[in-house]
């Protein structure tokens, strides 16, 4: 036992030190398949994380192409909002203007309807009706350019016929007078009051109706300018002018009588409105020209008469001129010769004696220029 406690010893540590190598072999063992597994896991972890961060990068990649390509249209939705609010400014200075205009539009109008109104009540009365018509025709006579006292007369009283108390006095409104004699006469009173309530009328059968007695008025009025006799016995056409100071009034009047111009030819009496009015003015007018062109002409052949008769003597004159000068020359010739052959001669005896002079003695020369006469020829 003794001898072989040494031998147990170690055998006793060669076995504690397998044992040892054994357990340590195993506990490196397990520590090694742990940290395999925990290398396994930091592996996975680390591949998701790359997995991860690529599908982030993509993803940051494809926001950026989107933001690319949403780009112009966020610049369109801006370039929209900012032409949106200009035109919602524009808008809204546009609905203050025609707001305005709107309010001024409503303002005239009731300015208007209440000129209208006295208008049309002014017109109700005959006399007042007169003066409007008297003025409108006053107005195309300055437009045509005549004269009131040169051109046309107002308010000129002649005789007529006689009306039912015997008097022949009438008085046309205008009298128009015409180049190279003779007279339009003219009359402004017009029918008002039956159109004026026709137009109106929003019945069409009451407007018809009321038509029809405008044609009637305006038809009426024609005989009375008819009877009272304006051209006779005097110097104008064989007609007077109702002047109708609307073109409405006629228009209105044919619509419901188309035979109402033959009706009123027949009776002498010419139906005008402001448009035939004034090519009549016009007419007149034209031929106040030509008389004037006609006149200045004469005018023109009796000035160069007179010149011509001022010429005559003008010649007259200058030959009488020309005889003075023609005898002047020839005795100037003559004293020019006498003083040459008298003065000068005895002049150079003295001088050839020894008597000196302090200047030279020269003789004048003649004329010998001939006076110009006219060419027959020019005069014809």
């Amino acid at each position: 036992m003794t001898t072989s406690s040494p031998f147990v010893v170690i055998a006793a540590l060669l076995v504690g030190i397998v044992i040892g190598s054994l357990v340590a072999m195993l506990l490196a063992s397990r520590i090694v398949a742990r940290e395999r597994i925990r290398a396994g896991a930091l592996e996975g972890l680390n591949e998701a994380l790359r997995r991860d961060n690529e599908a982030i990068r993509q993803q940051g990649g494809d926001a950026r192409s989107l933001d690319d390509l949403l780009r112009p249209v966020r610049d369109g939705l801006d370039s929209l909002r900012t032409a949106t609010d200009a035109a919602r400014l524009v808008r809204s200075q546009a609905d203050a203007i025609l707001a305005t205009q709107i309010t001024a539009v409503q303002e005239r109008y009731q300015s208007l309807e209440a000129a209208t109104t006295q208008l049309a009540s002014a017109l109700a009365r005959g006399q007042t009706r007169g003066q409007w018509g008297e003025m409108q025709l006053e107005g195309l006579l300055a437009h045509a350019g005549m004269l009131e006292g040169v051109h046309f007369r107002r308010q000129d009283t002649r005789g007529g016929r006689p009306d039912a108390a015997g008097d022949r006095v009438v008085r046309p409104d205008v009298v128009i007078v015409l180049p190279g004699g003779g007279e339009v006469l003219v009359d402004a009173k017009f029918p008002f009051d039956a159109y004026w309530a026709a137009a109106g009328a929003d019945d069409p059968v009451q407007r018809d109706a009321l038509l029809a007695k405008h044609a009637a008025d305006v038809l009426a009025r024609a005989r009375e300018l008819s009877a009272k006799g304006y051209s006779d016995g005097h110097a104008s056409p064989d007609f007077v002018v109702m002047f109708l100071p609307l073109e409405s009034l006629l228009s209105a009047a044919l619509e419901s009588d188309g035979l109402l111009l033959e009706r009123t030819f027949e009776r002498r009496v010419v139906l005008a409105t402001p448009t035939t009015m004034l090519a009549l003015l016009r007419t007149i007018g034209f031929g106040y020209q030509r008389q004037l062109m006609a006149e200045n002409a004469e005018e023109i052949k009796r000035a160069a008469a007179e010149m011509l008769a001022r010429l005559s003597t003008l010649v007259e004159h200058l030959a009488t001129v020309r005889k003075g000068l023609d005898q002047a020359v020839r005795g100037y010739n003559g004293f020019v010769g006498s003083f040459d052959s008298q003065a000068m001669r005895q002049a150079r005896r003295l001088s050839e004696l020894g008597v000196t002079s302090p200047r030279s003695l020269e003789a004048p020369e003649s004329l010998d220029a001939p006076l110009r006469t006219s060419d027959p020829a020019a005069l014809r």
